[in-house]
Protein backbone atom coordinates (compact mmCIF):
# COMPACT_ATOMS: atom_id res chain seq x y z
CA UNK A 1 0.00 0.00 0.00
CA UNK A 2 1.17 3.28 -1.63
CA UNK A 3 2.01 6.50 1.15
CA UNK A 4 -1.45 7.91 -0.74
CA UNK A 5 -3.60 4.75 1.00
CA UNK A 6 -2.30 4.18 3.68
CA UNK A 7 -3.22 8.34 5.03
CA UNK A 8 -6.65 6.94 3.80
CA UNK A 9 -6.92 3.81 5.51
CA UNK A 10 -5.60 5.74 8.48
CA UNK A 11 -7.58 8.75 8.05
CA UNK A 12 -10.96 6.29 8.33
CA UNK A 13 -9.54 4.40 11.30
CA UNK A 14 -8.69 7.67 13.55
CA UNK A 15 -12.16 7.94 12.67
CA UNK A 16 -13.50 5.34 14.38
CA UNK A 17 -11.71 6.00 17.83
CA UNK A 18 -14.28 8.10 19.38
CA UNK A 19 -16.58 5.20 18.68
CA UNK A 20 -14.15 2.91 20.49
CA UNK A 21 -15.73 1.18 23.62
CA UNK A 22 -19.62 1.45 21.46
CA UNK A 23 -17.46 -0.93 18.99
CA UNK A 24 -16.32 -2.90 21.47
CA UNK A 25 -19.24 -3.34 24.08
CA UNK A 26 -21.17 -4.66 20.53
CA UNK A 27 -18.95 -7.42 20.30
CA UNK A 28 -19.11 -8.18 24.13
CA UNK A 29 -22.73 -8.30 24.00
CA UNK A 30 -22.91 -10.28 20.39
CA UNK A 31 -20.01 -13.08 22.16
CA UNK A 32 -21.93 -13.20 25.81
CA UNK A 33 -25.31 -14.39 23.82
CA UNK A 34 -23.70 -16.63 20.69
CA UNK A 35 -21.24 -18.15 23.98
CA UNK A 36 -23.94 -18.01 26.83
CA UNK A 37 -22.95 -21.60 28.08
CA UNK A 38 -19.33 -20.21 28.58
CA UNK A 39 -20.19 -17.46 30.15
CA UNK A 40 -23.31 -17.37 31.37
CA UNK A 41 -22.30 -18.91 34.68
CA UNK A 42 -18.96 -17.66 34.61
CA UNK A 43 -19.74 -14.72 37.10
CA UNK A 44 -19.65 -11.30 37.02
CA UNK A 45 -15.95 -10.78 37.33
CA UNK A 46 -15.41 -12.89 34.46
CA UNK A 47 -17.78 -11.11 32.11
CA UNK A 48 -16.28 -7.52 33.44
CA UNK A 49 -13.10 -8.30 32.72
CA UNK A 50 -14.27 -9.92 29.53
CA UNK A 51 -15.64 -6.65 28.30
CA UNK A 52 -12.30 -4.35 29.85
CA UNK A 53 -10.18 -6.87 27.76
CA UNK A 54 -12.29 -6.55 24.57
CA UNK A 55 -12.11 -2.80 24.68
CA UNK A 56 -8.64 -2.74 25.25
CA UNK A 57 -7.92 -4.88 22.07
CA UNK A 58 -10.49 -2.57 20.21
CA UNK A 59 -8.56 0.33 20.68
CA UNK A 60 -5.10 -1.09 20.09
CA UNK A 61 -7.05 -2.26 16.71
CA UNK A 62 -7.48 0.89 15.86
CA UNK A 63 -4.27 2.81 16.90
CA UNK A 64 -2.30 0.43 14.28
CA UNK A 65 -5.01 0.57 11.73
CA UNK A 66 -3.92 4.69 11.94
CA UNK A 67 -0.65 3.90 11.90
CA UNK A 68 0.63 3.96 15.15
CA UNK A 69 3.09 1.41 14.67
CA UNK A 70 4.44 1.88 18.63
CA UNK A 71 1.76 0.64 19.78
CA UNK A 72 2.21 -2.78 18.65
CA UNK A 73 4.30 -4.67 21.41
CA UNK A 74 1.46 -3.47 23.81
CA UNK A 75 -0.94 -5.11 21.71
CA UNK A 76 0.97 -8.61 21.63
CA UNK A 77 1.33 -7.93 25.43
CA UNK A 78 -2.43 -7.55 25.55
CA UNK A 79 -2.78 -11.07 23.18
CA UNK A 80 -0.79 -13.00 25.52
CA UNK A 81 -2.09 -11.73 28.44
CA UNK A 82 -5.44 -12.60 27.45
CA UNK A 83 -4.67 -16.61 26.11
CA UNK A 84 -3.57 -16.64 29.90
CA UNK A 85 -6.23 -15.70 31.90
CA UNK A 86 -8.53 -16.92 29.96
CA UNK A 87 -7.59 -20.77 30.47
CA UNK A 88 -7.05 -19.74 34.49
CA UNK A 89 -10.83 -18.76 34.01
CA UNK A 90 -11.45 -22.27 32.08
CA UNK A 91 -13.11 -20.24 29.00
CA UNK A 92 -12.53 -23.41 26.23
CA UNK A 93 -10.08 -22.03 23.41
CA UNK A 94 -12.44 -22.23 20.76
CA UNK A 95 -14.80 -19.48 22.56
CA UNK A 96 -11.65 -17.56 23.15
CA UNK A 97 -10.45 -17.76 19.28
CA UNK A 98 -14.06 -17.17 18.27
CA UNK A 99 -14.14 -13.99 20.07
CA UNK A 100 -10.94 -13.25 18.26
CA UNK A 101 -12.87 -13.63 14.90
CA UNK A 102 -15.65 -11.99 15.72
CA UNK A 103 -14.07 -8.88 16.75
CA UNK A 104 -12.26 -8.59 13.29
CA UNK A 105 -15.25 -9.20 12.24
CA UNK A 106 -17.62 -5.96 13.61
CA UNK A 107 -14.35 -3.90 13.53
CA UNK A 108 -13.95 -4.78 9.63
CA UNK A 109 -17.62 -3.52 9.47
CA UNK A 110 -17.32 -0.42 11.07
CA UNK A 111 -14.04 0.33 8.86
CA UNK A 112 -15.53 -0.16 6.05
CA UNK A 113 -18.48 2.25 7.01
CA UNK A 114 -16.24 4.80 7.80
CA UNK A 115 -14.18 4.31 4.60
CA UNK A 116 -17.30 4.95 2.89
CA UNK A 117 -18.22 8.04 4.54
CA UNK A 118 -14.68 9.53 4.11
CA UNK A 119 -14.70 8.24 0.54
CA UNK A 120 -11.74 6.02 0.59
CA UNK A 121 -10.74 3.78 -2.54
CA UNK A 122 -12.44 0.60 -2.66
CA UNK A 123 -8.79 -1.03 -3.06
CA UNK A 124 -7.82 0.51 -0.55
CA UNK A 125 -10.38 -0.92 1.49
CA UNK A 126 -9.68 -4.23 0.53
CA UNK A 127 -6.20 -4.01 1.04
CA UNK A 128 -6.59 -3.00 4.20
CA UNK A 129 -9.32 -6.10 4.80
CA UNK A 130 -6.23 -8.51 3.46
CA UNK A 131 -3.91 -6.61 6.41
CA UNK A 132 -6.83 -7.14 9.27
CA UNK A 133 -7.78 -10.81 8.56
CA UNK A 134 -3.84 -11.89 8.06
CA UNK A 135 -3.53 -9.95 11.59
CA UNK A 136 -5.76 -12.10 12.89
CA UNK A 137 -3.61 -15.66 12.51
CA UNK A 138 -1.22 -14.11 14.13
CA UNK A 139 -3.13 -13.12 16.85
CA UNK A 140 -4.80 -15.98 16.90
CA UNK A 141 -1.61 -18.48 16.95
CA UNK A 142 0.25 -16.28 20.28
CA UNK A 143 -3.57 -16.45 21.98
CA UNK A 144 -3.51 -20.03 21.34
CA UNK A 145 0.11 -20.84 22.35
CA UNK A 146 -0.14 -19.01 25.75
CA UNK A 147 -3.25 -20.72 26.47
CA UNK A 148 -2.21 -24.11 25.92
CA UNK A 149 1.32 -22.66 27.63
CA UNK A 150 -1.05 -21.90 30.88
CA UNK A 151 -3.24 -24.85 30.36
CA UNK A 152 0.16 -26.59 30.89
CA UNK A 153 1.10 -24.60 34.11
CA UNK A 154 -2.26 -25.51 35.47
CA UNK A 155 -1.99 -29.38 35.16
CA UNK A 156 1.31 -29.33 36.36
CA UNK A 157 0.22 -28.19 39.50
CA UNK A 158 -1.92 -31.01 39.96
CA UNK A 159 0.04 -33.73 37.35
CA UNK A 160 -0.18 -37.05 39.90
CA UNK A 161 -4.27 -36.25 39.86
CA UNK A 162 -4.12 -36.00 35.73
CA UNK A 163 -2.89 -39.10 35.36
CA UNK A 164 -4.64 -40.83 37.68
CA UNK A 165 -7.27 -39.99 35.76
CA UNK A 166 -6.00 -40.96 32.70
CA UNK A 167 -4.82 -44.14 33.76
CA UNK A 168 -8.41 -44.64 35.29
CA UNK A 169 -9.89 -43.80 31.94
CA UNK A 170 -7.40 -47.20 30.47
CA UNK A 171 -9.70 -49.37 32.84
CA UNK A 172 -12.82 -48.43 31.48
CA UNK A 173 -14.19 -45.65 34.09
CA UNK A 174 -14.93 -43.35 31.45
CA UNK A 175 -18.29 -45.45 31.13
CA UNK A 176 -19.31 -44.02 34.77
CA UNK A 177 -20.94 -40.86 34.52
CA UNK A 178 -19.65 -39.38 38.29
CA UNK A 179 -16.33 -39.82 36.94
CA UNK A 180 -16.48 -39.05 33.75
CA UNK A 181 -17.84 -35.74 34.65
CA UNK A 182 -14.84 -35.64 37.38
CA UNK A 183 -12.43 -36.37 34.55
CA UNK A 184 -13.55 -33.55 32.35
CA UNK A 185 -13.03 -30.89 35.28
CA UNK A 186 -9.38 -32.45 35.85
CA UNK A 187 -8.14 -32.58 32.11
CA UNK A 188 -10.51 -29.39 31.14
CA UNK A 189 -12.34 -30.81 28.55
CA UNK A 190 -15.90 -29.73 27.24
CA UNK A 191 -18.69 -32.30 26.93
CA UNK A 192 -18.98 -32.71 23.93
CA UNK A 193 -15.12 -32.69 23.23
CA UNK A 194 -13.89 -34.63 19.99
CA UNK A 195 -10.67 -36.71 21.50
CA UNK A 196 -8.27 -38.79 19.85
CA UNK A 197 -6.46 -41.64 21.37
CA UNK A 198 -2.86 -41.97 20.37
CA UNK A 199 -0.05 -44.46 21.37
CA UNK A 200 3.83 -44.11 20.81
CA UNK A 201 6.10 -46.91 20.82
CA UNK A 202 9.40 -45.34 20.95
CA UNK A 203 12.44 -46.64 19.47
CA UNK A 204 14.46 -45.64 22.92
CA UNK A 205 12.91 -46.41 26.64
CA UNK A 206 11.03 -43.71 27.84
CA UNK A 207 10.39 -42.04 31.55
CA UNK A 208 8.16 -39.27 30.01
CA UNK A 209 6.25 -38.48 27.73
CA UNK A 210 6.43 -34.82 28.00
CA UNK A 211 8.18 -34.62 24.30
CA UNK A 212 5.00 -35.59 22.66
CA UNK A 213 2.56 -32.89 24.79
CA UNK A 214 5.01 -30.41 24.32
CA UNK A 215 5.79 -30.33 20.43
CA UNK A 216 1.76 -30.91 20.24
CA UNK A 217 1.27 -27.92 22.51
CA UNK A 218 3.92 -25.44 20.71
CA UNK A 219 1.54 -26.44 17.42
CA UNK A 220 -1.13 -25.63 19.36
CA UNK A 221 -3.04 -28.89 20.03
CA UNK A 222 -4.05 -29.58 23.49
CA UNK A 223 -3.51 -33.20 24.82
CA UNK A 224 -2.47 -35.27 28.02
CA UNK A 225 0.71 -37.62 27.80
CA UNK A 226 1.07 -40.96 30.79
CA UNK A 227 3.81 -43.94 30.34
CA UNK A 228 1.44 -46.89 30.19
CA UNK A 229 4.29 -49.47 30.62
CA UNK A 230 7.37 -48.86 28.07
CA UNK A 231 4.66 -47.09 25.55
CA UNK A 232 3.28 -43.29 25.76
CA UNK A 233 -0.64 -43.12 25.73
CA UNK A 234 -1.71 -39.72 24.91
CA UNK A 235 -5.18 -38.34 25.01
CA UNK A 236 -5.70 -34.93 22.47
CA UNK A 237 -8.68 -32.67 22.47
CA UNK A 238 -10.22 -30.39 19.54
CA UNK A 239 -11.58 -30.55 16.18
CA UNK A 240 -11.52 -33.61 14.06
CA UNK A 241 -10.58 -31.65 11.46
CA UNK A 242 -7.44 -31.16 12.77
CA UNK A 243 -6.01 -34.80 13.82
CA UNK A 244 -4.50 -34.64 10.38
CA UNK A 245 -2.59 -31.87 11.32
CA UNK A 246 -1.85 -33.57 14.62
CA UNK A 247 -0.58 -36.38 13.28
CA UNK A 248 1.92 -34.71 10.59
CA UNK A 249 3.44 -32.68 14.37
CA UNK A 250 3.86 -36.20 15.51
CA UNK A 251 5.96 -37.87 12.43
CA UNK A 252 8.22 -35.41 12.36
CA UNK A 253 8.41 -34.76 16.45
CA UNK A 254 9.26 -38.03 17.92
CA UNK A 255 11.18 -41.51 16.95
CA UNK A 256 9.30 -44.44 16.76
CA UNK A 257 6.18 -45.49 15.67
CA UNK A 258 2.97 -43.85 16.25
CA UNK A 259 -0.90 -45.19 16.18
CA UNK A 260 -3.96 -43.10 16.62
CA UNK A 261 -7.72 -44.08 16.22
CA UNK A 262 -10.44 -41.37 16.97
CA UNK A 263 -12.57 -41.77 20.43
CA UNK A 264 -16.34 -41.66 18.89
CA UNK A 265 -17.77 -42.64 21.98
CA UNK A 266 -16.25 -40.20 24.22
CA UNK A 267 -14.59 -40.69 27.56
CA UNK A 268 -16.31 -44.08 27.52
CA UNK A 269 -15.11 -45.04 24.65
CA UNK A 270 -11.19 -44.52 25.76
CA UNK A 271 -10.24 -47.76 26.73
CA UNK A 272 -11.41 -49.50 23.40
CA UNK A 273 -10.07 -46.98 21.04
CA UNK A 274 -6.49 -47.57 23.32
CA UNK A 275 -6.39 -50.99 21.64
CA UNK A 276 -6.98 -49.77 17.92
CA UNK A 277 -4.24 -46.96 18.64
CA UNK A 278 -2.19 -49.65 20.08
CA UNK A 279 -2.77 -51.93 17.30
CA UNK A 280 -2.19 -49.59 14.44
CA UNK A 281 1.37 -48.77 16.00
CA UNK A 282 2.23 -52.45 16.35
CA UNK A 283 0.91 -52.71 12.89
CA UNK A 284 3.88 -50.57 11.35
CA UNK A 285 6.85 -51.75 10.47
CA UNK A 286 9.06 -52.50 13.69
CA UNK A 287 11.85 -50.84 12.64
CA UNK A 288 10.36 -47.54 11.40
CA UNK A 289 9.36 -44.37 12.43
CA UNK A 290 5.48 -43.55 11.23
CA UNK A 291 2.49 -42.64 11.92
CA UNK A 292 -0.95 -44.61 11.53
CA UNK A 293 -4.58 -44.10 12.18
CA UNK A 294 -6.14 -47.65 12.91
CA UNK A 295 -8.53 -46.31 9.78
CA UNK A 296 -5.73 -47.05 7.43
CA UNK A 297 -4.94 -50.21 9.42
CA UNK A 298 -8.25 -52.21 9.24
CA UNK A 299 -7.32 -54.82 7.12
CA UNK A 300 -4.40 -55.72 9.26
CA UNK A 301 -6.06 -55.41 12.11
CA UNK A 302 -8.85 -57.58 11.51
CA UNK A 303 -6.34 -60.06 10.97
CA UNK A 304 -4.26 -59.37 13.63
CA UNK A 305 -6.96 -59.36 16.13
CA UNK A 306 -7.36 -63.57 15.68
CA UNK A 307 -3.96 -64.86 15.49
CA UNK A 308 -5.20 -68.04 15.44
CA UNK A 309 -7.84 -67.52 12.26
CA UNK A 310 -4.59 -65.66 10.97
CA UNK A 311 -2.39 -68.96 11.00
CA UNK A 312 -5.39 -70.94 9.68
CA UNK A 313 -5.81 -68.38 6.78
CA UNK A 314 -2.46 -68.63 5.91
CA UNK A 315 -1.77 -72.48 6.12
CA UNK A 316 -4.96 -72.75 3.98
CA UNK A 317 -3.81 -70.19 1.17
CA UNK A 318 -0.48 -69.64 0.43
CA UNK A 319 1.40 -72.38 3.02
CA UNK A 320 2.85 -74.12 -0.50
CA UNK A 321 4.76 -70.94 -1.33
CA UNK A 322 6.30 -70.96 2.20
CA UNK A 323 7.30 -74.77 2.03
CA UNK A 324 9.60 -73.68 -1.14
CA UNK A 325 13.07 -72.23 -1.08
CA UNK A 326 15.43 -69.80 -1.09
CA UNK A 327 15.72 -67.68 -4.24
CA UNK A 328 12.25 -69.39 -5.76
CA UNK A 329 9.75 -68.69 -2.12
CA UNK A 330 11.88 -65.18 -1.94
CA UNK A 331 10.42 -63.94 -5.58
CA UNK A 332 6.94 -65.49 -5.20
CA UNK A 333 6.18 -63.73 -2.45
CA UNK A 334 7.43 -60.53 -3.41
CA UNK A 335 5.38 -60.89 -6.37
CA UNK A 336 2.49 -62.16 -4.33
CA UNK A 337 3.12 -58.65 -2.61
CA UNK A 338 2.72 -56.33 -5.52
CA UNK A 339 0.09 -58.40 -6.78
CA UNK A 340 -2.10 -57.86 -3.88
CA UNK A 341 -0.94 -53.83 -3.70
CA UNK A 342 -1.97 -53.43 -7.63
CA UNK A 343 -5.42 -55.61 -7.45
CA UNK A 344 -4.34 -58.50 -9.25
CA UNK A 345 -2.39 -56.03 -11.95
CA UNK A 346 0.54 -57.71 -13.37
CA UNK A 347 0.80 -54.16 -14.68
CA UNK A 348 1.25 -52.71 -11.67
CA UNK A 349 2.98 -55.26 -9.38
CA UNK A 350 5.52 -55.36 -12.58
CA UNK A 351 6.60 -51.68 -12.53
CA UNK A 352 6.65 -52.02 -8.14
CA UNK A 353 9.12 -55.29 -8.93
CA UNK A 354 10.99 -53.19 -11.87
CA UNK A 355 10.97 -56.52 -13.61
CA UNK A 356 8.95 -57.39 -17.13
CA UNK A 357 5.21 -57.62 -16.81
CA UNK A 358 5.83 -61.34 -18.87
CA UNK A 359 7.69 -62.33 -15.89
CA UNK A 360 5.03 -61.38 -13.32
CA UNK A 361 2.43 -62.82 -15.47
CA UNK A 362 4.39 -66.23 -15.27
CA UNK A 363 4.77 -65.86 -11.48
CA UNK A 364 1.56 -64.99 -10.74
CA UNK A 365 0.30 -67.96 -12.51
CA UNK A 366 2.69 -70.00 -10.47
CA UNK A 367 0.60 -68.57 -7.57
CA UNK A 368 -2.60 -69.60 -8.51
CA UNK A 369 -1.38 -73.31 -9.55
CA UNK A 370 0.44 -73.54 -6.30
CA UNK A 371 -2.51 -72.23 -3.90
CA UNK A 372 -5.40 -72.52 -6.07
CA UNK A 373 -6.27 -69.04 -6.21
CA UNK A 374 -7.10 -66.49 -8.78
CA UNK A 375 -6.11 -63.09 -8.71
CA UNK A 376 -9.06 -62.33 -10.95
CA UNK A 377 -11.78 -64.15 -8.19
CA UNK A 378 -12.46 -60.84 -5.90
CA UNK A 379 -12.74 -63.44 -3.30
CA UNK A 380 -10.01 -65.31 -3.83
CA UNK A 381 -7.96 -61.84 -4.59
CA UNK A 382 -9.04 -61.26 -0.75
CA UNK A 383 -8.09 -63.95 0.35
CA UNK A 384 -4.72 -63.91 -0.72
CA UNK A 385 -4.41 -60.56 0.81
CA UNK A 386 -5.36 -61.30 3.96
CA UNK A 387 -2.91 -63.99 3.73
CA UNK A 388 -0.33 -61.66 2.92
CA UNK A 389 -1.06 -59.19 5.41
CA UNK A 390 -0.60 -62.18 8.12
CA UNK A 391 2.62 -63.40 7.20
CA UNK A 392 3.67 -59.76 6.67
CA UNK A 393 6.11 -57.90 9.36
CA UNK A 394 7.99 -61.31 10.28
CA UNK A 395 5.10 -63.38 11.56
CA UNK A 396 5.03 -65.98 8.89
CA UNK A 397 4.31 -69.48 9.49
CA UNK A 398 7.66 -71.57 9.19
CA UNK A 399 6.80 -74.66 7.95
CA UNK A 400 9.18 -77.07 7.18
CA UNK A 401 10.87 -76.06 3.71
CA UNK A 402 11.50 -78.29 0.55
CA UNK A 403 12.97 -78.36 -2.82
CA UNK A 404 10.33 -77.32 -4.98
Amino acid sequence: MDETHREQMARAAAALLPRSNSIADAITDELLATEEASYGSAGDAVRADLRASIRAHIRYGILMLSDHTEVRGGAVDLWRETGQRRAQQGVPVAVVLHAYTLGTRLLWDALVESGQTLGVAPEVLLSTGQTLWSDLDTQCQIVRERYRREELVLHGQDAARVEEVLSSLLQGRGSDPEFAAEARRVLRLDADSELLCLVWLPRQPLTSASLASERLLNAGHASHWWMHGEHAVGIASGSADNWSRLRAVMARSVRGRVGTATCREGLTGVVAVYHHALTAATNLPPSSDGVADIVEQLPEAIVAGSPELASLLVEETIAPLLHLAGATRQALLETLGAAVRHGGSASGAAEDLVCHRNTVLYRMKRIEGLTGYSFEAPRDRLMLTLAWLAIRGGEALEPERSTP
